[in-house]
């Protein structure tokens, strides 16, 4: 059974007035383990500006490194709206280690107000965290994508969260035979006339919630996946905690479920903030026999 104490010198991120692009807020990292490293990516929303011609925060993705998991050095804004298909904003990023490139889905934002037609996903691709190659991936409204850390039957495997802001939303998974398959708006033409075959089904009540929360995690026993599941999602009374499911190999059966929340907002830092009463799940390390959940 999965139990999780909670870090005690938490946060471990906060937002920095001295840079204006961190200024508000610091939240939703993700992170990936390279040699001695570990990379933390996050989502920082900045002061209020003009930006486009509407006076807004505007969130963008920062980078941080560390040795050890706890404690993290700032090493800049990487990842900021330049297209236009994230003009209003990058948003929580995923991060996964495949083959010698690092590979960084985030939430882009084209329109505002805020529509579902312009909430959609991005990726950055990089090898150093200085140069970064961009793509939108999804045609269609989706968050929270991440790919697994090795290929499976050959092909690069996917997990994603469709129709987020028009629900119910689905988790469901996807394969690419190459890189560029993972943009490719035939490819994704295709994967939604048979979205039905690749939902994972996780909901247990229309009035609930569900987005892919970690990238992730290879045991001994399969694949293991944090989500975010929110209980009367579209009530006063919403309920944020993480669940977890395993999957086989192969990822074409769900092998365990838990049947409980993991974690839940309790402490202060959890039940007040930008956004309050809420634990989101968006990056997660196994290291020995420990699992790090951020």
């Amino acid at each position: 059974m999965l139990k999780f104490k909670k870090y005690n010198k938490n946060p471990i991120l906060f937002p920095n007035p001295e840079n204006k692009w961190e200024a508000k807020a610091a939240f939703n990292p993700s992170v990936a383990k390279s040699n001695s490293y570990i990379h933390l990516l996050y989502r920082a929303l900045s002061s209020p500006k003009d930006h486009h011609g509407v006076n807004m925060s505007v969130s963008s993705i920062g980078y941080k490194i560390s040795t050890d998991g706890e404690n993290f050095s700032s090493c800049g804004q990487l990842i900021k709206p330049e297209k236009e298909w994230e003009k209003f904003g990058c948003e929580n990023p995923r991060i996964t280690k495949l083959g010698g490139k690092y590979y960084i889905f985030y939430t882009a934002l084209s329109k505002y107000p805020f529509t579902p037609k312009g909430i959609k996903i991005g990726l950055a691709i990089t090898e150093n965290f200085e140069n970064i190659e961009k793509h939108l991936v999804t045609p269609f409204n989706s968050k929270a994508m991440t790919i697994f850390p090795k290929r499976i039957n050959g092909k690069i495997a996917g997990v994603l969260t469709v129709d987020t802001d028009k629900p119910p939303a689905k988790i469901a998974l996807c394969f690419f035979n190459n890189e560029s398959e993972i943009w490719s708006k035939d490819y994704w033409k295709e994967w939604k006339k048979n979205i039905n075959s690749h939902i994972i089904p996780l909901m247990r009540s229309k009035s609930d919630h569900i987005e892919v929360g970690t990238p992730p995690i290879k045991t001994k026993d399969g694949w293991l996946l944090f989500y975010s599941y929110i209980e009367n999602y579209f009530s006063s009374s919403r309920r944020f905690s993480v669940e977890a499911i395993l999957l086989n190999e192969k990822l074409n059966k769900v092998i365990g479920r838990t049947n409980h929340s993991l974690l839940s907002p309790q402490a202060d830092y959890e039940v007040k903030g930008y956004v309050p009463e809420v634990v989101f799940p968006t990056g997660a390390l196994k290291q020995d026999k420990y699992i790090y959940l951020f």
